[in-house]
């Protein structure tokens, strides 16, 4: 313990000083006082340290602690609480005697160490419920949450629970590599292979267009049937739309049979791909999957106008060629005719340009939204003649590397809640170095970053006028983002929301109504169905006073009422989870005397994957052990577990010396003492007259 100060300990010679000058010229600078030497002696030193404590506390006097703490070695037990874990024939068993083991494991290992409790499926939890209820399985993250979570910890060992099946996320063994301490393994479930005819996978475009041809693919797997046949079908309701027969050629045998759908009109439509139970089957519930198409009346028809080659253009085209809600057509400007075809988005890369095609009079007056994308090759005086809005005073040649920077107010769409940070790490854009003037009605989405200096001015722009909706890239070299995005993610998901979002933001016409309802039209099972409503009033002013009511209506007749909640300005209904199928719903409030109603539907994707596989994995659970000097054991051996563990040598508690600064400034009993001697010194003062 001791006492350290912000400021040089060679100022607490400038307070002692002060105390002794203050002292001397209030008590023995005038000798003709008859008071007892003694008594002035007493009085000067009272000052004196009145005066010392209150000037050595302006050099931020802070108190050292050293305190030293015994830590207990960490247990971590990880159990999988998937309903496939109960899916086997001794599920019984394990739903009654496998939490007992736990707890008589548990029980051994308090007595040494400290023992934390997760379970993992499609969400991790802190506790273990035994309910076996989660309907997917994410063992890798619940992996790298352990290693983040007590990455600074006494951690002495980290114990699985699992049958090893995985349907979301990464590979487990990859994700425990990171992990330098022991992992136990208790291997659940049952590996033994038994007859099964099964739909492994259904592939299929889930959003398609009115007139199509749609084409389902179904991957079913066969096992333990050589020689046998059965019938995959395609159905509608009850309904047979198509029928295929398949053979097991092999004691385990994968067929893709192919159906094909004619979108014949706008809608949401189930579907189901069944095979038919084979003799001797044991898991019937694997034997059909539902899947939901929504048809649309048309794509959102998109041109990309250029005057000369650039990668940009090819990465912006497979952005938007990944979504089926688009149509992109590509052009140079000399054959793009915006009259002969209609377009709900027209993108001008680096157009007008400096190469003399300034001359956009066609596609300006046409009406379409427009997105620009500017660059080396823009003519930068032509762009500010075209009046869009933003307006750029800059000198020819003269470009800086600029990051994005999020703008938090941004209102017109939402990005994922990684996003924003992901971008910030992205390589600079070349953007026109100069002054950024933009109009009224601009809503930035991304701010010009330079270094650690985020300017005002925009990177991703977009404005709204009476007739058209404007956006504005002001940097190019975009390629250089996706690429960015698949180096650190394995994907281009990010890169590609983002362009998706913003042309679809641009070319989706203006919703002109008072009252607005916002939704997906399609949810998984496990997540909460959540919807967004904008009221305005005759001036087109958001307001939020009136209640907005909406009845949930599902397959079978059956109604759920909700209010929504009021925001800041607009409304929220988070309506909890639904079971699957398809859902209706009708919103409705009053204004006054008018009364605004919208309509819509959605549906609600079952998740069955914890039903397909039942056959344990057990060689994974074993791998993950072994690499990491621990053991896989069954359960009826989980309590050996705690006989290997406490026989390790390096499974200790270790001593933790930390050090504690407390500000002496703030202590109460200092302020007490400054005041006792002040006070002391004044009764003293004025008894003696002085």
């Amino acid at each position: 313990m001791g006492i350290v100060f912000e400021n040089p300990a060679i100022y607490l010679v400038i307070c002692l000083l002060a105390g002794v000058v203050y002292a001397f010229l209030l008590y023995f600078f005038d000798k003709k006082r008859k008071t007892s030497p003694r008594l002035i002696l007493f009085l000067a030193v009272l000052r004196f340290l009145a005066v010392f404590l209150i000037s050595a506390l302006l050099l931020s006097p802070m108190i050292r602690r050293n305190i030293k703490s015994i830590e207990k070695p960490v247990i971590i037990i990880g159990i999988d609480n998937s309903s496939s874990v109960v899916q086997t024939p001794d599920s019984a068993s394990v739903r009654v005697q496998f939490p007992q083991m736990i707890n008589r494991l548990i029980d051994r290992l308090e007595k040494k160490c400290e023992v934390k409790v997760f379970t993992f499926g499609e969400k991790l939890s802190n506790h273990f419920p035994g309910d076996f209820k989660d309907k997917e399985t994410d063992m890798a993250s619940f992996i790298e949450e352990m290693e983040t979570r007590f990455s600074n910890r006494n951690t002495g060992a980290l114990i699985i629970a699992s049958d090893g099946l995985y349907n979301k996320g990464t590979d487990p063994y990859y994700s425990a590599r990171k992990i330098d301490y022991p992992i136990y393994t208790i291997a659940l479930g049952d590996t033994t292979r038994k007859k099964d005819a099964l739909v492994q996978k259904i592939l299929v475009n889930k959003t398609v267009y009115k007139g199509d041809q749609l084409q389902v693919e179904a991957i079913t797997e066969v096992d333990k049937l050589s020689g046998s046949k059965t019938m995959v079908r395609l159905l509608e309701g009850d309904k047979v739309l198509s029928e295929k027969e398949i053979r097991a050629t092999y004691d385990r045998t994968v067929t893709k049979t192919t159906f094909s759908i004619h979108a014949e009109k706008a809608g949401h439509f189930r579907y189901t791909v069944d095979v038919a139970p084979v003799e001797g089957e044991v898991n019937l519930k694997n034997n059909r999957m539902d899947f939901y198409v929504e048809v649309s009346e048309t794509r959102q028809k998109i041109a990309l106008v250029y005057d000369a080659p650039h990668p940009d253009i090819a990465a912006l085209v497979k952005a938007l060629e990944g979504s089926p809600r688009f149509e992109i057509s590509l052009f140079s400007l000399k054959e793009f005719n915006p009259v002969k075809d209609h377009y709900n988005l027209i993108i001008l890369y680096q157009l007008p340009s400096i190469a003399g095609v300034a001359d956009l009079k066609k596609i300006t007056e046409s009406g379409t939204s427009l997105l620009y994308v500017l660059g080396s090759n823009s003519d930068i005086n032509a762009f500010n003649n075209l009046k869009t809005g933003l307006i750029i005073t800059a000198k020819p040649d003269n470009f800086n590397d600029v990051q994005p920077s999020f703008n938090p107010g941004f209102s017109l769409f939402t990005l994922e809640p990684n996003d924003p940070p992901l971008f910030s790490k992205f390589p600079p854009l070349q953007a026109p170095f100069g002054l950024y003037q933009s109009a009224a009605t601009a809503e930035i989405l991304f701010f010009q970053r330079t270094g650690s200096v985020i300017t005002r001015d925009p990177l991703l722009v977009f404005i709204r006028e009476m007739q058209r909706k404007t956006g504005v890239l002001t940097g190019e070299n975009i390629w250089r983002w996706r690429l960015a995005n698949y180096a650190q993610e394995n994907n281009t998901e990010a890169f590609d929301r983002l362009i998706n979002k913003t042309v679809h933001y641009l070319a989706v016409a203006e919703d002109k109504s008072l009252f607005r309802i916002t939704a997906e039209s399609r949810f998984d099972e496990n997540d909460p169905v959540v919807m967004e409503a904008e009221l305005f009033n005759a001036s087109y002013e958001l307001i939020n006073d009136p209640e907005v009511d909406i009845t949930i209506t599902n397959s079978d007749g059956r109604n759920f009422p909700f209010v929504f909640s009021r925001t800041n300005q607009s409304y929220f209904l988070n309506a909890g989870i639904l079971p699957p199928g398809n859902y209706t719903y009708v919103a409705s409030t009053r204004v006054g005397q008018n009364r605004y109603e919208k309509k819509g539907i959605f549906f609600i994707e079952p998740i069955n994957a914890e039903f397909y596989n039942l056959v344990a994995d057990h060689p994974l659970l074993y791998r993950i052990a072994n690499s990491h000097e621990g053991k896989m054991v069954y359960p009826a051996q989980t309590e050996t577990i705690a006989d290997h563990l406490l026989q390790r040598d390096d499974l200790k508690s270790v001593a933790i010396n930390e050090r504690k600064f407390s500000d002496l400034t703030g202590a109460p009993w200092l302020f007490v003492l400054i005041v006792a001697l002040l006070t002391l010194e004044w009764i003293v003062r004025k008894r003696e007259g002085l």
